[in-house]
């Protein structure tokens, strides 16, 4: 079982990766993030919105990514408090994170994070939990495709 300090740095390492990643990253990047994840992982990277379509392996991971940052990336992680359950191997993290959706930057971005790890200190699950409102918004407004009325966009 990995310590709290173990599963902290696993997660600053992860986070430092995909801050890095942007559209034109390899797919050697994307691997090597998506090996921070375990073989059979379940994993959310834009929210639990999703929760009926998790991805469930690395290769789902590097797909995903490909295709969100298509429309946004992340810039930066901002920390605002952490928990740390090391007999679960469990971390929730609260963070106001800054993205940018085509060209446009959403600074303090609220989202909370909670993730498990494996034995071997992978990460196992990855949930995020945002409202995304305002990135599909955002979305919407670059590429004229999106949910929302035109009344809503003006």
């Amino acid at each position: 079982m990995p310590s709290a300090t173990v599963l902290e740095n696993r997660l600053n390492t992860l986070y430092s990766q995909y801050e890095s990643l942007r559209p034109d990253s390899s797919d050697a990047d994307l691997e090597k993030f998506a090996s921070l994840f375990s073989n059979n992982c379940t994993v959310f990277l834009k929210s639990m919105r999703e929760a009926e379509d998790p991805d469930l392996n690395r290769q789902a991971i590097v797909s995903t990514l490909r295709e969100m940052m298509k429309d946004q990336y992340l810039e930066k992680r901002k920390v605002v408090s952490q928990t740390i359950n090391e007999q679960d191997s469990r971390v929730f993290i609260e963070m106001e994170n800054r993205y940018n959706i085509h060209s446009k930057v959403l600074d303090n971005f609220p989202e909370t994070l909670v993730a498990t790890f494996d034995d071997e200190g992978l990460v196992d699950t990855f949930k995020l939990y945002s409202c995304r409102s305002h990135i599909v918004m955002m979305i919407q407004a670059a590429t004229g495709e999106g949910p929302y009325s035109e009344e809503m966009m003006k």
